[in-house]
């Protein structure tokens, strides 16, 4: 049995080596490395795919949420409501644009923001929410979107681990958009972990709004309505040409990506949902799922780093995310002075199984049979 790995990027690549090789090598003979006509026709390519009205490419995720942030013309001071239960870019992005991050609790079940909790923590100083569509399935937007409309708050969906999952977004219908294109701004990253992933850093930002769209291209390219002629202070967050050519690939496989993530997850709910000492992955019915990880709840009375040290030892990798939430972190808990138990109670439950589309029967019924073995 071929070695089990939590991502497999090599095993990807090679399976799409020569449509991926050809675009690399294209863009090293025309020269233009930077910008360029491939990044246009990958911005074009996701537009379509998500039928967002604009799609800006930049360097990574982090720049995208920072730079979504700048375009809002917000004041320092003002408050934005994010989950504690995210990676540290959902977070970072808000303190570095001066801005004051509210942390909120997770939903027991999803692990994402719990909307119901929102109401309370709005203020006068209030200015977003920033819905993070944690491990491949999306906050409830409808709710969200409520919420925003009764307070005028923007809202900035985080999709960076769910692109190509879509959900609800209308309270009286059952229509559905893909996860970014439903706030005023969303954003991704292409970090090659990631469903959709290039082999390197890089990251988009998507809105319908013409004039948001605007005032991003000019932020992300120093400012720039055209060469030397500077109408903002912005940076240097550009996505480069050899990456769009990889992402230009991988956006047309990425459905099928998806799909066999799904299947590797289906495989393991049905392998263990009659373990009692595990939780797998709670399933919404108004989102899809993913699968950017697929992560299970240990019962409290099992020792995860004995649990972990065990699949190792039979050569199953695994991953803690998160293993301390934001608001305990030394760096934003002078934010928050207050608990929040479930983020707090989960982040020491939480373990995430190896899932990517290249894992094979073999590899499932291992990672299965030894996870029944441990009691």
């Amino acid at each position: 049995m071929k070695k089990i790995k939590m991502v497999d990027v090599v095993s990807q690549y090679k399976k799409y080596e020569s449509e991926i090789n050809k675009g690399i090598f294209d863009v090293l003979e025309s020269g233009a490395y930077i910008q360029g006509s491939e990044v246009q026709k990958f911005e074009l390519s996701l537009s379509k795919y998500l039928d967002s009205k604009h799609v800006i490419s930049c360097a990574n995720g982090t720049d995208a949420l920072f730079v979504a942030l700048m375009s809002l013309n917000l004041t320092p001071g003002d408050e934005v409501i994010v989950p504690t239960f995210t990676f540290v870019s959902t977070v970072e992005a808000v303190c570095l644009s001066g801005l004051k991050p509210v942390f909120v609790d997770i939903d027991p079940q999803t692990f994402l923001l719990n909307h119901n909790m929102l109401e309370q923590h709005i203020t006068k100083k209030t200015k977003a929410i920033l819905p993070v569509h944690l491990f491949g399935q999306c906050c409830d937007m409808k709710f969200i979107k409520l919420m925003a409309k009764k307070y005028n708050l923007f809202i900035i969906e985080d999709a960076a681990q769910s692109i190509g999952s879509m959900c609800e977004f209308q309270k009286t219908s059952s229509k559905r958009k893909y996860s970014g294109t439903i706030g005023d701004i969303g954003i991704t990253s292409f970090y090659p972990s990631k469903n959709l992933g290039c082999f390197g850093d890089g990251g988009a930002i998507f809105t319908q709004n013409n004039k948001i769209a605007k005032k991003i291209r000019l932020l992300v390219n120093h400012g720039q309505s055209k060469k030397y002629t500077y109408d903002t202070i912005g940076l240097n967050s550009r996505l480069d040409a050899l990456q769009a050519s990889i992402l230009s690939v991988k956006l047309r496989l990425l459905n099928a990506c998806n799909e066999d993530r799904q299947n590797v997850a289906d495989y393991y709910d049905d392998a263990l949902s009659q373990l009692n000492w595990i939780k797998t992955p709670f399933k919404q019915i108004q989102s899809d799922h993913v699968y950017h990880q697929y992560s299970i709840l240990l019962e409290p009375k099992i020792d995860r780093a004995h649990f972990q040290s065990y699949l190792l030892k039979n050569e199953i990798p695994t991953m803690v995310y998160y293993p301390r939430p934001l608001h305990k972190q030394k760096a934003y808990r002078h934010y928050c002075n207050y608990p929040l138990p479930c983020s707090e109670d989960i982040s020491k439950r939480i373990i995430s199984l190896p899932i990517h589309p290249e894992m094979s029967l073999q590899q499932m019924e291992w990672v299965s049979k030894k996870i029944k073995q441990y009691i």
